[in-house]
Parts: C-alpha cells; structure tokens; sequence
C-alpha cells in the first residue's frame, strides 16, 4: 500500500513537470495571475420581485446593478449628480435634468434621455407610492435633457429621485427575467427566494468593477449571518445583532463598523383599529409615552448602540428641534389616562370597568424590536394594560390588514439633508408609510406648505416646526435612533458602511477582496 502511495505522488509530479505550460493550481484555469476575485455578501431582506421598480426592499440597488438619476453619498448624505449630470430650476416647479451621456445598459443598449422619461413613466404607472412622492405632472425631452414640471412647487424632486423604486432600467426588457440596468454589475442569476449572482460589467461607464463576480443573499437571522461571517462563508455581513458585535470585534480576522443611523424606533398607533378611540385621546397617548423606558432600551436592548429619542428628528441637524421633557414614570402615565376618562384603581386603569386590551404587532427582521416590545408589555402591565404581542413575519404585509393597535418599527427620518422624505410617508393621510392612517388636517396644511417652500432655512425651521407638533401631541412614541451597523473580513477593502440601507449601492465598483 505504501509503495503504491509513494508511485501516485511521483506520478502527480511528473504530470505536473509535463503540464509546466497549463499549471497544476486548482485555484484558476490558468494561473493565480487571472484567478476570479469573487466576493460573498449576507444582507439582511430579500427581494420580493425581480421588478426594481414594484419591489418593497432595496436588495436591487443595493446590488450594484442599478442606478438613480440622484445619487446620495454615503460618507456626507448629500445629493450628488448619478445619472443625471445636473439639474436646475428657477421656481421649484419647472426642472431640467441634463441626462448623463455615453452610459450603456446591461444589454448593449445606449441610456437616452427618452429611455429615462420611459423608465420614470413606468414607475410612476406601476407604484403608487413613486407617483405620490414624485407629484410629476408632465416630462418632455428636449436634446440631452429631461423637463420635469410638478404638480406645484416642488424643491424636493431631486431628493425624491434617489429612492430606490426610481432606478433608471430598460423597459422593453423582459419582465420575466432579471432587470437590465446602467450599474457596475450585471445578474448572472437572479432568485427572489435564494440569491443574486452578480458580474462586473465591462463596459460600466464610470470604471470597471474590481471585483469579477458577487454571491449576493439575504438572512434575517442575526446570529446566522454572523456565522457565516466567522466561517468563512460570508466576506461581508450588513447589520450583524447587537448581541453579536462584541464576539465579532474580538475576532481578529474581522473589522466591525458603527455609524450613526438616519431611523428611529418608534411605537406607531393604529388611528383606525377598533381601539381607536383611545389613540384619539391626547392625554391617553401620553400616558402610554410616559411607560417607555428609552433609557432602559438604549443600554440594555441597544447595548449603548444608539441614542435616545423623543421626536422624529433626533441629533443636531437644522430641523431637529429641541426635545421636551419625558418622565418615565408610572405615576405620571397614570395621571394622564384618568385625564384621558379612564378609570383608576388601585393603580390599575379600566375603561368602562374592564381592564385594556390591545394587540403589540412587531417583526424580527430588526431584532430588538420585539425585546423592545416586552419591555413596553411590561411597562403597560404594571398599571393593569394587557397587551398581546403578535411577530409578523412581513410586517409591510401585515399592517394593512388593520389587526392591531400598535407596532414597534422602524422608519428613516433624517436623510437626505431634510425631513420631506418621512413627513410625506408618515403623515400625509395618502402617505404609504402612514400605516396607522392618522388624519391631522393642521399637520396636513402645514407639510403642504413646506413641500413648496424653496428657501433652505425656511424648511428648516417649518419641519422643526412641525416635528414639535407631532413630539407636543405624542401622535407616536419615538424611541431611539439606533447605529448602522457591518462586519466583513479584513481582506475586504472599499466597503462603505451607509447610514440606511434603503438608498445606497452596497455591492460598488471600488469593492475588493485581497489576499489575506
């Protein structure tokens, strides 16, 4: 047996010696000179259509494979010329984009400023929510530009064109296949329910990718994607669990990153549930305010990796106001459910002589909101507020069915330098984030007015202005505002970690791998 071990290995280094020409590495076809550079990425949802334009996630432009007209940078989160190399308007109403020139599709064919009025168009005619957000009334083309006219004045058109339902795409392709972009990768493959696999393009128009192809999947289980990470199987991991990141930072084969996010956790109220007579009530909701411990959940729930939060705009930009003062305290809350007209007694609140009962819906894709959910049960349960806590599998699928009273979730507040995004989602009554379906005509009026206010510290102060009324009448309970969060080994290099994953390519064309 011996013998015959010995006569194989002198055997393999002949063939070897002999194939000196093709090499004998099992690492490439040829040589380690052109081995594929080839990355592996966990994040955390999924796509739920191949349509980029339909699709409730961002798993598409996170990709790398598509690209918006305006891009927002990651280190500044300020607007910067994508696709569309300028943009101009006297009035906040009339808008002419310059379409950026030379710029190919996946599939060969070249980006005109006809293609990108018919890929707006269409994502106007198939969202609701792009349409009510962009308020276009008309685009014409004229030479190398497009001329947008809103319905009024309108100075956040160009914020509102980096969302991720409005990526530039070719839409006489086939909807039956994987989407044909402008990015700097291109899909192989394409599974909704599995993966993307992703290859550079050659002809990207602003350099070729360094890396050759990507393995792009998606894992809503903390704890899995930062096993994949320790294993080996994963290079990157976006948002690793809070529980996690102290193993991760002691493992030195693995950088971690935290930044300050643009979301706040909040509790929003179901305005039209069958408990909606209590959230009508001013004083109801801030007694419910005055149970939340935000201290408590920043540094227990959070583990120290966010900052409190008492309104919508939290931090220092320019519209986040001056937050008022919140007591956590028992005492207090019951003092503004018996103003509220509910019963007091013996600590415990009845309403009608019968103890309160509503349904706490929450989802695990954002771990700690569900232990944020058990905190606020037990907070409600010291003065005699039953809750029932429901774990949605699809929380956006869930609400609409109106089956609760109130959520833990999560919403961006503060990108893109103002507050037009998440005023005009969450409190407009055709908002499509306003899952609660609060009707405040004031706040209405008031957003209605700021939406066409053109003077930068004129809509600074009137979203500073408007985020006082929301925090003064505790519409919802803000909480915290948590850090984003990532973890990737440390032969990565040209990762960005962004403030939101709603608005960024994660997959870039500056993303590598070295040896390690």
């Amino acid at each position: 047996m011996k013998k015959r071990s010995y006569l194989g290995v002198i055997i393999g280094l002949i063939v070897c010696l002999m194939a000196a020409g093709t090499g004998c590495s099992s690492e490439t076809t040829s040589s380690k000179n052109t081995k594929e550079k080839r990355l592996s990425f966990i994040t955390v949802w999924p796509a739920n259509t191949m349509d980029p334009q339909r699709s409730h996630f961002s798993f598409i432009l996170n990709s790398g494979t598509m690209e918006t007209l305006v891009g927002l940078d990651p280190k500044t989160t300020q607007l910067y010329p994508w696709l569309a190399e300028s943009w101009k308007s006297d009035d906040g109403q009339h808008w002419e984009f310059k379409i950026r020139t030379g710029v190919k599709f996946h599939n060969g064919k070249d980006m005109t400023p006809l293609v990108v009025k018919d890929s707006l168009e269409r994502s106007i005619s198939v969202n609701p929510g792009v349409k009510a957000s962009l308020k276009i009334a008309s685009i014409e083309v004229a030479d190398n530009t497009l001329k947008i006219t809103t319905e009024t004045p309108y100075p956040a058109l160009p914020s509102e064109l980096v969302h991720f339902n409005t990526v530039i795409m070719d839409v006489t392709a086939s909807e039956d296949k994987p989407p044909i972009g402008t990015g700097a990768f291109m899909f192989e493959s394409f599974d909704i329910a599995k993966s993307a696999e992703l290859v550079k393009f050659p002809e990207y128009w602003n350099g070729v990718a360094k890396l050759d192809r990507v393995s792009m999947t998606f894992n809503d289980d903390a704890n899995a994607r930062m096993l994949a990470l320790q294993s080996g199987d994963a290079d990157i991991i976006y948002r690793p669990g809070l529980d996690t990141l102290q193993t991760l930072r002691e493992d030195n084969k693995v950088t971690v990153e935290s930044y300050p996010g643009k979301r706040v956790y909040h509790l929003l109220y179901n305005y039209a549930g069958k408990n909606q007579d209590l959230w009508s009530n001013e004083e109801f909701r801030m007694g419910m305010d005055a149970l939340i411990n935000r201290q408590e959940i920043v540094d227990k729930v959070m583990n120290k990796e966010a900052v409190v939060a008492y309104n919508p705009f939290p931090g220092n930009n320019p519209f986040s106001p001056d937050p008022k003062t919140h007591v956590y305290s028992t005492e207090d809350a019951l003092k503004h459910f018996q103003a509220a007209g509910m019963t007091v007694q013996d600590g415990k609140v009845l309403r009608n002589g019968q103890p309160i009962k509503l349904r706490m819906a929450t989802y695990i894709a954002r771990p700690e909101l569900p232990q944020i959910a058990q905190i606020v049960q037990a907070s409600a349960k010291q003065v005699g507020i039953e809750m029932e806590i429901q774990v949605a599998e699809n929380i956006d699928e869930y609400l609409p069915q109106g089956n609760w009273d109130l959520v833990t979730y999560s919403l961006l507040t503060t990108t893109r330098g103002d507050g037009a995004y998440f005023l005009n989602g969450a409190f407009l009554s055709n908002g499509m984030q306003n899952h609660g379906r609060l009707k405040v005509p004031e706040l209405e009026t008031l957003i209605n007015i700021y939406n066409q206010t053109i003077a930068k510290e004129e809509r600074d102060q009137m979203a500073k202005t408007i985020a006082t009324i929301i925090e003064d009448r505790a519409y919802n309970a803000y909480i915290a505002s948590p850090y984003e969060t990532a973890a990737y080994r440390k032969n990565v290099k040209g990762w960005v970690t962004p403030s939101n994953e709603f608005e960024f390519q994660m997959v870039t064309k500056d993303l590598d791998v070295v040896s390690e």
